[in-house]
């Protein structure tokens, strides 16, 4: 851990009724939980500078990560990158079609899963349809999404159904700064733009749902869902150029072993040629080179401005590639049901990120490692799996329940419910697709999935509703995905 003097949370009672805040709020049902994750995030929260740590319902340790999964943490004065993947601005949508579940049969399914792999960069080198131009870059590095719509020929009304408008514009100083900011290779080679949109590999994925269940049928109505509808939900991003951005910042755990010795030499010469005149070189090797537990910045230093414009261009650069997977989702279903087909985007959240709040003492930040950010009265995705439903719900108030984020999805809590034998059967099943990307798309393997109860991501739904956080509108029973 990082070499500071611990701050111990007092959660004693004071005189009277009151309470000192509590620092480290724990939603965790599940044993797994406590195994070290508690005393982990408990030293995360004794920090000085954090003031709120929020374990979620599906917290789990990843691999090579430096924090849990579905985790959220506020801090006051300092930011540190680590709090949360690199690959920032990942997230989710669902787009509402006019059509209905009888609509999308088997053969329906292969073709438009087909169209949507026929279409995707078959690497981040190829190019494809969404890929954007060097000048298509810089305004989506800048604009976000307002730039994507203009790019893709979307409606201006679907950027109020991306968090923040899908545009991050609080650059410290006043300006974002890109030249100083980015490598120059990344602004002027192509493989940064490349690949936009269709990249549904690991743990990302592009569903057919219908609506099964309906909770909250005025909500619903407003929506414009009904039963027996089909949406299409999406999880993917933030494409290539954020991640690469952001690790020629931090040297971070989870690096790929053959692009170490590529990323050391980018980053000498971007801190020690490109940015010479900015910096001390001392600082730059213990920020950028070493490997560090974490790194917290001070948000009115030097690093600490530099590190908040590259996370502002990140995020934004996330919102526009996922502006690419909308058109791609529309233009395939267009291709394999005619161009007749109705499309309205419900809502786009992430669940990788670090928001910037100014204020006193240097403002506030709040870190989600795959943990969404709740609002009230706005859509609420959670994801279930290939052969488990998904919910979508509408958002509390967290200044009443002081919780500020949800789950992404259950994933770690459907695994261990199927590892331990109690998914229950359920009516039904549904096809999954793995396809190759390019030109010369193909199948993989398809597989016809039974499906199964809900019950790991209703416990996970109640335990928010209980709460006061947020409440369940729909269920959306899967019908097909596809992994490419």
């Amino acid at each position: 851990m990082l070499n500071v003097e611990p701050i111990v949370p007092d959660l004693t009672p004071t005189a009277g009724a009151s309470r000192r805040p509590r620092k480290l709020t724990w939603l965790p049902q599940h044993a797994g939980a406590d195994d070290g994750l508690r005393s982990r995030l408990e030293e995360v929260a004794a920090l000085p500078f954090v003031e709120h740590v929020l374990a979620l319902p599906d917290l789990h340790q990843k691999a090579g990560m430096e924090v849990p999964s579905s985790l959220s943490i506020r801090t006051r004065g300092m930011v540190v990158p680590e709090f949360t993947s690199v690959a920032v601005n990942d997230g989710m949508g669902v787009i509402v079609t006019d059509l209905h579940r009888d609509a999308f049969d088997a053969d329906s399914v292969r073709r438009f899963f087909h169209a949507i792999a026929r279409h995707a960069a078959s690497s981040p080198l190829d190019t494809n349809r969404y890929s954007l131009s060097a000048a298509d870059l810089r305004a989506c590095l800048t604009t976000g999404a307002r730039a994507a719509v203009r790019r893709y020929e979307l409606p201006g009304t679907w950027l109020d159904r991306f968090e923040d408008g899908g545009c991050i514009a609080d650059w410290p100083g006043g300006e974002p700064r890109v030249e100083e900011t980015v490598p120059w290779l990344m602004l002027r080679h192509h493989a940064t733009r490349s690949e936009m949109g269709l990249n549904f590999g690991g743990n990302h994925f592009l569903e057919v749902q219908e609506v099964e269940w309906v909770r909250d049928p005025e909500q619903a109505a407003r929506w414009g869902l009904r039963t027996g509808q089909v949406v299409v939900m999406y999880h993917l991003g933030p494409g290539t150029f954020g991640g690469t951005l952001l690790h020629h910042l931090n040297r971070r755990l989870k690096t790929a072993r053959a692009r170490v010795p590529l990323y050391f030499a980018s980053k000498l010469l971007f801190h020690y040629v490109q940015r010479l005149r900015t910096g001390r070189l001392g600082e730059k090797w213990a920020l950028h080179f070493r490997r560090n537990d974490l790194t917290p910045l001070a948000t009115d230093s030097e690093a600490g401005r530099f590190f908040h414009r590259a996370l502002t261009l990140a995020t934004n650069a996330g919102s526009a590639y996922r502006m690419a997977t909308v058109r791609a989702v529309m233009d395939g279903l267009a291709e394999t049901l005619g161009p007749g087909v109705r499309c309205d985007l419900l809502c786009d959240v992430s669940h990788n990120g670090i928001q910037f709040e100014p204020g006193a003492n240097g403002g506030t930040w709040t870190a989600r490692h795959n943990a969404c950010r709740l609002a009230e009265g706005r859509a609420a995705i959670v994801a279930g799996d290939a052969d488990v439903p998904s919910y979508l719900a509408i958002g509390g108030s967290p200044e009443a329940t002081g919780i500020d984020s949800y789950d992404h999805g259950a994933g770690h809590l459907i695994a261990g419910a199927r590892r331990a034998g109690r998914l229950v059967p359920a009516t039904g099943q549904s096809t999954r697709l793995r396809m190759t990307r390019g030109r010369n798309a193909r199948i993989v393997s398809e597989s016809n999935l039974p499906l199964r109860g809900a019950e790991p991501i209703e416990q996970l739904m109640d335990r928010f509703e209980a709460n006061g956080a947020m409440r369940p509108v729909v269920r959306l029973r899967p019908i097909a995905t596809l992994k490419n």
